[in-house]
């Protein structure tokens, strides 16, 4: 049970200083501090997958969305979905999001 743990542990935490980072950097970039940043393994090992979340809302400006995802490709990742739009209903808020990829 311990081994376990430790392995689900590192999956979700080893790119927890990475994630860190970027969200501060994009927080710095784009004078915002409602931009999160989350990174996790993929089970296989080979590469991780971040996730950018943008908690306003609204919909990001189209000028602004696009040039946080080439923020992101020029770091080297590979944008691989998202999306700028601000939706609510009476179970969830669903805030614009970029999803990304980076070989490991």
């Amino acid at each position: 049970k311990t081994q376990m743990n430790i392995i689900l542990e590192d999956y979700w935490t080893r790119f927890k200083p990475e994630a860190e980072e970027l969200e501060a950097e994009m927080r710095d970039t784009y004078n915002r501090d409602d931009i999160h940043v989350s990174i996790i393994q993929h089970s296989n090992g080979d590469h991780a997958r971040g996730k950018v979340t943008i908690q306003t809302r609204e919909d990001l400006r189209n000028g602004v969305y696009k040039n946080m995802k080439n923020f992101l490709t020029a770091k080297g990742f590979e944008i691989t979905g998202g999306a700028n739009f601000y939706d609510y209903d009476d179970d969830s808020e669903s805030f614009p999001t970029i999803k990304f990829e980076f070989a490991i």
